[in-house]
């Protein structure tokens, strides 16, 4: 299926960027972006048709080499997730047009990048494909 992210973070800010739904504008907060300081290249936000930030939503990591500014909307499609103890799991996606279709389809240096994002796993954590995904999403939105 195909869902429209939006994007939140990009490598570019060395801050954490947040939301303001009001305005639909972005401030930066006090913490460092973790994907700045991990060097995770990649832009993430949140999956639009899944709520709006500081409401429920859906975090999604891109992964493209297109540059963004943020606010932009990108069309994606989920291969994969990280889910976490905390549930606040993280999809993974590629552009609507590209012919991934599963996280382990991602080249070496992608993969390299998400574990880069996250090297440490607790029980239960990890990264998975698009079924796991798919069940993620499907919890989501199964709880209203």
């Amino acid at each position: 299926m195909i869902y429209t992210a939006k994007i939140e973070q990009t490598h570019d800010y060395s801050r954490r960027m947040k939301y303001i739904a009001e305005s639909d504008s972005f401030v930066e907060e006090d913490s460092a972006s973790i994907f700045h300081v991990r060097n995770v290249p990649q832009p993430y936000g949140w999956i639009m048709e899944s709520g709006t930030p500081p409401c429920r939503h859906l975090d999604v990591i891109i992964m493209t080499d297109k540059e963004y500014r943020l606010g932009e909307e990108e069309k994606v499609k989920i291969i994969g997730v990280f889910t976490r103890n905390d549930g606040d799991h993280k999809l993974v996606a590629v552009l609507e047009n590209s012919s991934i279709e599963d996280l382990s389809e991602l080249s070496g240096k992608e993969r390299a990048d998400l574990h880069r994002l996250y090297p440490r796993e607790g029980e239960g954590e990890g990264w998975f494909g698009r079924t796991a995904a798919e069940e993620v999403i499907h919890k989501f939105f199964d709880r209203g």
